[in-house]
């Protein structure tokens, strides 16, 4: 028999019109377990082994093996950019200048290399300061302390005289860094490291205090970590790559919130199959004599299914795509604050390959009651109440 889709899509239309409070019910209940599949999928995607490198999260901190207060060569973290499982370096020299009226010294952390922008990200420094920072050589960041303590205003042009070597280095304060809960983060400022390394005398300039890499795969940090120690254990002075504790500490915090948002999704997955299913069981029971009373007039039982097909469909739509908008305006709005730990966030592409199975078989296991009772449908069952 040819069912005509004009009448199967007349049918949906009409039962969805019979009871819309229903439908909605189905459609949000829909969307909110798609928006939190978006969001924790999309959240737990950055730690997993296999897309963890990339993000400071995978970090591990060089230091001069011999003295880890000495310093060591910028040609070292030059080679440690191109070392196999490197993604990028960060690297800092210290200076420090005299602070005003005598109060003091202000510390400044000359910072260089690839991962800049995630290491001011994960000292708490906005997005748009630092944007603001890279334009300017001669420009620096300033704790909230230091500024107070030195009268420092965003826009002021300086000429202090290095302690240590004499140089007058020419500096604009580009901005006040907003109040951190690490109190050392509020004391000190951040200056460029190619501009710090120029005004240097000859013989301190191309050293680092202190440098950072990151790894391309986070499973691999300890192993990486051995092999920058092996490789420069012979240089002079030798290097020492340690892994970053705080960092790890987080992760593996963090490995343990994952399962428990897993925990979290597998029941929600589960209790929106429970409701779909229990929902159009109770439908079709319920349409019983009106499903009979419509076959009485020609409407045929495959007609009626396709029907209720289409009715689930539109709501699987509906809710999946108010779901996905959902989700993405949650990411949106995340963003700004988790960046500087696991970088931009983006909906994976596993997460939406992922989506129309759990979608199918959500259908599947809904419709199979529905579609073995319209199965036996008789027209004498217009006669049930």
């Amino acid at each position: 028999m040819v069912i005509r889709p004009s009448a199967a899509f007349f049918l949906a239309v009409m039962r969805l019109r019979e009871q819309q409070l229903r439908a909605l019910y189905l459609v949000a209940t829909l969307a909110v377990t798609v928006l939190a599949w978006i969001v924790l999928s999309t959240l737990t995607d950055p730690f997993l082994v296999s897309r963890a490198g990339g993000s400071i999260n995978a970090g591990l901190t060089i230091s001069n093996a011999r003295a880890q207060a000495d310093a060591f060569p910028l040609r070292y973290m030059d080679e440690l950019e191109r070392h196999p499982g490197v993604a990028g370096a960060t690297y800092i020299n210290v200076t420090a200048l005299p602070c005003a009226a005598g109060r003091g010294v202000i510390p400044l952390n000359a910072v260089g290399g690839s991962g800049t922008v995630a290491r001011l990200r994960a000292s708490g420094v906005p997005r748009e300061m630092i944007e603001h920072w890279r334009g300017l050589e001669q420009g620096v960041l300033v704790g909230t302390e230091l500024a107070e303590r030195c009268n420092l205003m965003a826009g002021m042009s300086l000429q202090p005289t290095d302690l240590l070597s004499g140089i007058v280095m020419p500096l604009t304060i580009v901005g006040v860094l907003p109040q951190i809960d690490a109190q050392l983060g509020n004391r000190i400022a951040y200056a460029h490291y190619e501009y710090i390394n120029r005004m240097l005398p000859a013989t301190q300039q191309n050293r680092v205090m202190r440098g950072n890499v990151t790894a391309v795969d986070a499973a691999s940090i300890e192993s990486l970590a051995q092999a920058i120690s092996h490789e420069f254990a012979s240089s002079d002075p030798p290097l020492l790559a340690e892994p970053n504790t705080t960092i790890q500490n987080a992760l593996g915090r963090f490995g343990q919130v994952q399962g428990l948002l897993g925990m979290v999704m597998l029941a929600m997955a589960a209790c929106t199959l429970l409701v779909f299913i229990t929902v159009l069981a109770h439908l079709t029971a319920r349409r019983r004599a009106s499903m009979g009373a419509l076959q009485a007039l020609g409407f045929s039982r495959r007609l009626q299914f396709v029907a209720l097909t289409a009715e689930l469909g539109a709501q699987l739509a509906l809710g999946t795509l108010l779901g996905v908008a959902g989700g993405l305006a949650v990411i949106y709005a995340l963003n700004p604050k988790v960046d500087w730990l696991v970088g931009q966030l983006r909906l994976p592409g596993w997460a939406l390959l992922w989506l129309p199975a759990g979608l199918g078989f959500l259908a599947m296991a809904a419709l199979a009651l529905p579609a073995r009772r319209i199965a036996t449908l008789r027209p004498i069952d217009h006669l049930q109440q």
